[in-house]
């Protein structure tokens, strides 16, 4: 494999890849396990379509068989139970489907070209269905047999330490790509609510107050130390004296923090030489559903709070036309990825969202949203139409 090739397939695990990983362990219901041999997805003279081909191939296959399984509860634990792993490798430029793809002993095995009949996402996605419905239920029985005849494995398997057991794979900067423009449309919302207008804070009652009459609920998440050089999480100041009903927005990012074990999110306070408040005031806003973060400024120190606000969340964006308009201009001042943060942009809003090669197309009742990338997934237009119903 050239350079170029190495490059290409770098550029998509880092800029496609993480959402359609995403979106495997959210259909699934759980982190789904993936075994992928990156080096050999490749076919000479073809490089330049596998932002196209291996969504194709590979992922959206994944993504509507695990929506077909796992409808209800039942469906989601004999998934669990039955599939330890999915390897995604390219051994024989095979395309044949009973060859390609297979399921055994808790394995399913996607051993297909890159390129060829990319197209046929449906026979893809039918063929490991049928694996699926077919051998599940045999494969969790066997594994249920195995641990009831084995304790002693079972039990050190459940009394593994946290830091050895499966966990989703999520970074901190993954977390902020996707919260990173949903909070820059709720921030701009309140900016112009408060605009020109003088604040006073009482964090003992829970109160920002802008002008004379605009009050607000608020959460305090924490604190940056300019002369310290500190960062001090809200649920960590043990002298502030602020009631815990204040910091369950402090206390919901340390949750997140453990469930992905994100150092940064867990640990009390931490020396950094820049002041990281909004970066994880945006994770947070987006991620519990606050209406904005405000930076508060006293001597040498920033507090930063979450506010909630029924007036802020009234006014966000809901026409098609002012979410695309509003994506543009983000896209067009920030550098941050694109096409990774759109999907999650238009999840926000409701949307159902699809990969369709390197493009995103997105529904929400009769409405339609399309987002056209370059092979880098760098935003090149995105429209709103409606969906036309046939007579």
């Amino acid at each position: 494999m050239g350079l170029k090739e190495r490059r290409i397939i770098q550029a998509f695990q880092n800029d496609l890849f993480p959402a359609l990983e995403t979106e495997i362990n959210t259909v699934a219901g759980y982190t789904i396990p993936l075994s992928i041999s990156w080096n050999t997805l490749i076919e000479d003279r073809f490089s330049h379509l596998y932002n196209d081909t291996y969504p194709k191939i590979y992922f959206l296959p994944l993504i509507d068989a695990f929506k077909s399984i796992c409808v209800d509860n039942m469906g989601i634990e004999l998934l669990k139970s039955g599939l330890k792993n999915v390897v995604i490798i390219n051994e024989n430029n095979e395309h044949n489907l009973e060859r390609a793809i297979t399921f055994e002993d808790g394995v399913l095995k996607i051993d297909h070209s890159p390129i060829i009949n990319a197209d046929k996402v449906a026979d893809r996605t039918a063929r490991i269905i049928s694996l699926l419905e077919e051998k599940l239920e045999d494969v969790a029985e066997k594994t249920t047999e195995a641990r009831t005849q084995t304790p002693t494995a079972s039990s050190e398997s459940a009394n593994k330490p946290k830091e050895e057991q499966q966990v989703p794979k999520v970074e901190l900067q993954e977390l902020y790509n996707q919260s990173f423009v949903i909070s820059n449309e709720k921030q701009e919302i309140f900016s112009e609510m408060v605009a020109d207008l003088g604040w006073s804070c009482d964090m003992l009652e829970g109160k920002l107050t802008f002008g004379e009459d605009k009050v607000f609920d608020i959460q305090i998440l924490g604190t940056y130390a300019e002369n310290e050089k500190s960062w001090l999480w809200a649920w960590a100041n043990n002298q502030s004296g602020i009631p815990e009903k204040f910091l369950q927005t402090a206390l919901g990012i340390k949750a997140i923090g453990e469930a992905y074990q994100i150092e940064e999110l867990i640990t009390p306070k931490k020396e950094l030489d820049a002041d990281p408040g909004a970066y994880f005031s945006t994770i947070a806003s987006a991620m519990l559903k606050e209406s904005c973060y405000v930076p508060l400024s006293f001597k040498g120190l920033t507090v930063y709070v979450t506010v909630s606000s029924k007036e802020a969340d009234s006014k966000a964006k809901t026409a098609p036309a002012l979410i695309c308009a509003h994506f543009s201009k983000v896209a067009a001042n920030y550098k941050f990825p694109h096409k990774y943060s759109l999907y999650f942009y238009l999840k926000a809003k409701g949307y159902d969202v699809e990969f369709t090669g390197n493009n995103i197309i997105a529904k929400k009742d009769a409405d339609q949203i399309l987002g056209i990338f370059d092979l880098k997934g760098r935003l090149m237009k995105i429209s709103n139409s409606k969906i036309t119903v046939q007579a």
